[in-house]
């Protein structure tokens, strides 16, 4: 398995649709996932400290979890079949373990939430990840936009994958 986190979160100008960024903590590459932009939007606002007086799906999914006194321990974007990547969110509680089957879009986000490390399966991430420079780009003049992941590297890496037709992931 390989720790990976959020790098990023960015819009394919190709097909429209965001795509999650996310970058091997303990080795090189960037593994882009095409995710829903309701999906993109929480992870989004997680990343950004956002909370809000009432719980929202994926907050609400982690109170849940808290409340019958059990903890995410990690989750692992585990496999990729046709153009669909498949995830597992491992709960604990006391010396019980469930796998649960999930998208890696709310995986991600409830991994966010739950301060809950993120995995990829090596082949997975080895096979399907890219080289992209994720350090953050030198001090844009004060009328541009600050991003992680300068637009021309990122550009450079949608334009060499291909997005998937079926965007259930």
């Amino acid at each position: 398995m390989i720790q990976v986190r959020v790098a990023n979160l960015a819009m394919d100008p190709n097909t429209d649709s965001p795509v999650v960024l996310l970058e091997g903590i303990n080795a090189k590459g960037v593994l882009p996932i095409w995710i829903g932009p309701p999906e993109a939007k929480a992870i989004m606002m997680s990343l950004a400290g956002q909370t809000f007086e009432r719980p929202l799906t994926h907050d609400l999914l982690r109170l849940i979890i808290e409340g019958l006194e059990a903890q995410v321990r990690k989750i692992i974007i585990a496999q990729l079949r046709g153009n669909t990547f498949y995830a597992k969110i491992h709960l604990s509680r006391g010396d019980e373990v469930v796998v649960v089957d999930a998208r890696p879009s709310d995986s991600i986000a409830l991994a966010l939430r739950a301060q809950a490390p993120i995995f990829v399966d090596r082949e997975l991430f080895e096979k399907n990840s890219r080289q992209i420079d994720t350090s953050p780009p030198p001090e844009p003049p004060d009328d541009e936009d600050d991003d992680d992941v300068s637009d021309d590297a990122l550009r450079k890496l949608l334009d060499e994958v291909d997005p998937p037709d079926d965007r259930k992931l």
